[in-house]
This record gives structure tokens, sequence and C-alpha cells, in this order.
């Protein structure tokens, strides 16, 4: 697993996204603190004395975390799915090395990365907090956990994009099933929600009801489940009482929003779960099913029942709405059987790209 050839060659691979992530880390994360520092230093030197200074910092993951999961989904589909376009794939297989050391450096060297960049960024926030108009009006302390959160759950995305390319076959079957893995839950409470809806209730009141209930729970199994309430805010204004959304008065201009350290509990369950399971599978991943949207052919028929039957939801939640049953189950019928088509094609086709 520590071999410096296996090391050389996924980092190959994957260089051009590594320095990217690299430098959009920098930018969004460290050079943009630097810069609103700046710029708030420069705001208070041009107020004048009968205006008092009203000082304001807010860093949320969409500030960052967007980019950097494009970003680091593109890594992990670089080094198994664009590795399977190309069959290198079968040249590497042939090298004295067995097969889970190679997904294992594979992995590693995302999450080697990813934490690198997170800890010098960590650090340079500690540095630039003290050197800097922020040391005035800020906590580091909520910078900790903000973090932390943020670089388990890009570890978890990253794993789970690894874990798609090894039961997916080619790279755009790998990034589209990553991202439909990515909202499937918040998906699947809102459909399911309204499949309810239409059967019992039938009122856009009660469906938005059961909605907020159901996403609610879905919540507690999203990988992003950390930082959806997560983020950094700082607010000093001299005329104002420090109180928070409930009315709780707050002795300092800290209103930062740290979820409990339980929300780890979903993106760390992702990475222990697909993290061995991946490694088994990409043992076992039949090459010659290479360009297919599949690689194992026993997951045709759960998969086709499963998106059939999410396609049919989705079908009858658009067409009939939840006041209509009989529309609704038009559009479940047909979008299901459309759906149903479409993928018993796809999946007996290969798809290949001319680029090299």
């Amino acid at each position: 697993m520590f071999q410096k050839a296996l090391w050389l060659h996924s980092y190959k691979q994957g260089k051009y996204f590594i320095w990217l992530f690299w430098i959009t880390s920098f930018y969004t994360l460290s050079y943009k603190y630097y810069v609103d520092a700046a710029k708030s230093f420069h705001f208070s030197q041009t107020i004048t004395e009968k205006v008092n200074y009203h000082y304001q910092y807010f860093l949320s993951p969409e500030d960052h975390l967007f980019i950097q999961g494009i970003v680091i989904i593109a890594l992990a589909c670089v080094l198994i799915g664009w590795e399977r376009h190309n069959k290198i794939m079968d040249s590497l297989w042939s090298l004295p090395f067995k097969r889970r050391y190679i997904y294992l450096t594979k992995w590693l060297l995302g999450v080697l990365n990813i934490i690198a960049v997170y800890a010098i960024n960590w650090g340079l926030f500690a540095i630039l907090k003290k050197t800097t108009f922020h040391n005035k009006y800020q906590l580091f302390s909520p910078f900790h956990s903000y973090f932390l959160y943020t670089a388990i759950v890009l570890i978890a995305i990253y794993t789970l994009t690894l874990f798609m390319g090894t039961i997916t076959a080619n790279i755009l079957s790998q990034s589209i099933f990553t991202g439909i893995m990515l909202i499937l839950p918040f998906g699947l409470a809102l459909l399911w929600a309204g499949f309810i809806s239409v059967h019992l209730y039938g009122t856009h009141e009660k469906t938005y009801k059961i909605e907020n209930q159901y996403v609610s729970v879905s919540s507690h199994i999203n990988i992003l489940s950390p930082i959806e309430d997560l983020e950094v805010r700082f607010d000093y204004d001299p005329e104002s009482a420090y109180t928070d959304q409930n009315g709780k008065r707050i002795n300092e201009p800290n209103f930062s929003k740290i979820p409990s350290a339980w929300n780890l509990l979903s993106p760390i369950m992702y990475i222990l779960i697909l993290l061995p399971l991946g490694t088994y599978l990409y043992t076992q991943s039949p090459n010659e099913q290479n360009g297919k949207l599949l690689l194992f052919s026993k997951l045709h028929k759960p998969f086709i029942a499963c998106t059939v039957f999410c396609f049919a939801l989705f079908g009858g939640r658009i067409i009939g709405g939840t006041q209509s049953i009989i529309g609704y189950y038009i559009g479940f019928g047909v979008i299901g059987l459309i759906c149903y088509i479409v993928l018993s094609r796809l999946l007996k086709k290969k798809i290949y790209w001319r680029l090299k």
C-alpha cells in the first residue's frame, strides 16, 4: 500500500485536480478571510465619528464546499472512472501489487490532501485572526469545529465517489450516480411524502407539513447533515443588544451555529461502511464490463427496480401533484415505463469517448 510506484501513478493521474483543489481551497478560505479583514478595516476607517462601527463576518460551507466538492468528486472519478476509459486499469492490475492496495492508495491520496489543505488553512486562519482586524471582534473557537466538520464531510464525499467507481463501469455513470446519492435521502423524503399525501390528505398544507417531517428524518442519514446548519458568524453592533434569534442574551458578538457532534455520525458511517466495501468490490471488478453503466450484472435487476420506482414516484408527483390520485398514477405509470425501457437498453450498451 505504501509502494512509491503506486503513489506516483495515482498522483500523475490526478495531479491537475489535486492542485486545483489546493488552489481553490486557499482562495475560498484563507485568501477571502484576509480580504474580509482588509475590507472591514478600511470601512472602519472611513466612517464618521458620529456613526458607530458595525462589524460583521460570516462563513458558511456554501462559500467554499460546493467548489471543493466538485473538484474532489472529479479527482475520484479520474482515479477510477477515467482509468477504466483509457484501459490503464488492465496494465495497472498486471503489476505485482494487490488490488486492495491500489484502491487504498487512491483513497489515501485524496484523504491526505483534504486533511493537509484543511490543517494548513486552519493554521493560516489562526495567524490571520491574530494579526488582522478580525482579532478585535472574533473568537477562534468556532473555527475548530467548523474545519473539522467540513473536512469530515469532504472525506465522506470522496469515499462515496470512489465507491461508486467500483460498481459503475465508466466515468460518466460514476459522476452521475455520485451526485444522485448525495441528494437521494432528501429527494426520497419529498417523493415519499408526496405519495403518502396524495393517498391520505390531498392538500398542500398537509403535504408541506409531512414533507418537513420526512426531510427532518432523512437529514440524519444524509452525508451532508453536519453542515446543514453550520456557520461562523460574528456580528458586533454597539447600538444593539447581543441576542440571538430566540432572544437569548449573548455576552459576545459570536452568533455562530455549530451542530451537535452526533451529526458527524452520518458521514463517519459512510466512510466506515463504504471504504471496506469499495475495497472488496474493487478486487472483484470484471474489466470486461468496462464502458457499461454498471460493472456487476447481478446489480442490474435491483438497480432497475429501485430506479424505476423512484422515477415513477417523481412522475406521479410532477404530473398528478398531491390532489389528483388519477393524475398521480398516470404520471407514475408513464414515467416508470419510459424509465424501464431506457434503462434496459442503457445497461446493455458500452459508452466510450474518443478523448484520450
